[in-house]
């Protein structure tokens, strides 16, 4: 498997960035995970939606979600033209309720929705789940192919659930929306908590994600490696073999 960053910042990109967005390939496949803003654009340079097999949503905060909304416009056209026969599958959490049906584009979109019993098949890669602790239902997802496996936090407090879930991964994809705690709490890791994650779930390497765009990147990478020194940030269009 083959991981392309898309967007990698939390609540708003930088000038020039996109949030969370993740395109993930195997074999000449592709399956997106994550849709926030500024992702669809970007996309489109690595994978014409006609090729893209599904989309995995981990929660229905718009930067993680907001450009599902656009997607839907370019499935919609596309069928309207006779330049793609199919809708996209979707599968994403179903709370809050409101949102949910903000994204129900029969036209475009075949939405499955999801919870941590779901076991998600596509591209030749399987997806499974578990529940993290955020301010509305999230979840963390695992894909695993040809005996590799990346997990992927979503957005979350650190809690054992995220360590026993990553446990062993090959890759862990993981959010660390500040460097340090700040005086505000907010329900996000920050980078010395993933690096402790990493450290304890006993992975391979630490892709550091999800950062608000005003942190010092390397004040996030330094907490990190205090705890776990195979951490990255990532790089936002750039691909990680799995």
């Amino acid at each position: 498997m083959r991981l392309t960053v898309l967007g990698r910042y939390g609540t708003f990109p930088a000038a020039g960035g996109a949030c969370s967005g993740y395109l993930l390939e195997r074999a000449g496949k592709f399956v997106l995970i994550d849709c926030g803003n500024g992702v669809m654009s970007r996309l489109q340079s690595f994978c014409p939606l006609e090729r893209l097999e599904a989309v995995v949503i981990s929660h229905l905060h718009d930067d993680h979600a907001g450009d599902l909304r656009i997607l839907k416009y370019a499935i919609e056209t596309k069928r309207a033209f006779g330049t793609m026969d199919h809708r996209l599958k979707v599968y994403l959490p179903p709370e809050p309720a409101e949102v949910y049906r903000g994204l129900v584009y029969d036209k475009a979109f075949e939405m499955t929705e999801i919870d941590p019993s779901h076991v998600v098949e596509a591209a030749g890669i399987t997806f499974r789940f578990s529940p993290m602790r955020h301010s509305i239902p999230c979840l963390a997802i695992a894909a695993e192919a040809d005996g590799r496996k990346l997990v992927y936090s979503g957005d979350t407090v650190f809690h054992e659930g995220l360590i026993d879930f990553a446990r062993g991964a090959d890759t862990f994809l993981c959010e660390a929306t500040t460097a340090v705690e700040g005086p505000v709490p907010i329900p996000h890791l920050t980078a010395g908590q993933a690096g402790r994650a990493a450290r304890e779930a006993n992975v391979g390497r630490l892709l550091l994600t999800h950062l608000w765009c005003e942190e010092e990147e390397a004040a996030c990478l330094s907490e990190a490696q205090v705890h776990f020194a195979g951490s990255e940030v990532v790089k936002e269009l750039y691909a990680y073999d799995i």
